[in-house]
């Protein structure tokens, strides 16, 4: 039987209403400390921004039991660091029923998850805002003792502006979670801190 993966749609939906890209001066950006709930961990996370919005309930209709609980936020508000959105997804995952999978049905399916995390993020977002010409560059990391992909995908915005989207994705037995920040690619103070706030996550249980 085919086994349905949370595919990120509400997420990407909302991120791609963003449009275009501008640019602020370069300067030192104050940062802010964020904690972000997830279903069953929490997401610390030092932003431009004190993120305020609600958070959404993604969980897919039918994913065999697989998927407890799937939370969504999305940030389009000005920031000093010219970030153009911000999206964080948990995905809490049934750690019996997965483990119940045996160690190699374990990691197809944990591929697979990521695998169409990344396909959906990509194809939905870049059509939404007419993006073209986009590169996907894959970085493995290591943030805080924990193992994470980063996934750069560049592409023109339909205002012939290069852009940036970073998704960070954070595999875990219980809780997986995808961190996208989205920027100007001319814009230094961006790329900085963008990397400077992906290095500052760290995941605690509740």
């Amino acid at each position: 039987m085919t086994k349905k993966l949370p595919v990120l749609i509400l997420l990407i939906i909302c991120l791609a209403c963003i449009v275009g890209c501008s640019r602020l001066s370069e300067t030192a950006v104050p940062v802010k400390h964020n904690t972000i709930a997830g279903d069953a961990t929490e997401l610390k996370i030092d932003l431009p921004i004190q993120m305020s919005t609600k958070v959404q309930d993604l969980t897919p209709t039918d994913t065999q039991g697989y998927v407890i609980k799937q939370l969504g936020y999305i940030d389009r508000s000005k920031n000093a660091a010219d970030f153009s959105a911000i999206a964080l997804s948990s995905v809490h995952l049934n750690a019996d029923k997965v483990a119940s999978l045996g160690p190699a049905g374990k990691k197809t399916f944990m591929d697979s998850m990521e695998k169409s995390a990344m396909k959906s993020f990509t194809a939905s977002y870049l059509q939404s805002v007419n993006g073209s010409n986009s590169a996907v560059e894959k970085k493995e990391m290591t943030i805080n003792g924990v193992d994470t992909h980063e996934y750069i995908v560049t592409y023109q915005s339909k205002e012939n502006k290069p852009c940036v989207a970073k998704m960070l994705y954070i595999p875990d037995d219980t809780e997986v979670w995808i961190v996208v920040i989205d920027y100007p690619k001319d814009s230094e103070k961006a790329e900085k801190q963008a990397d400077t706030s992906l290095s500052s996550i760290k995941i605690v249980k509740k």
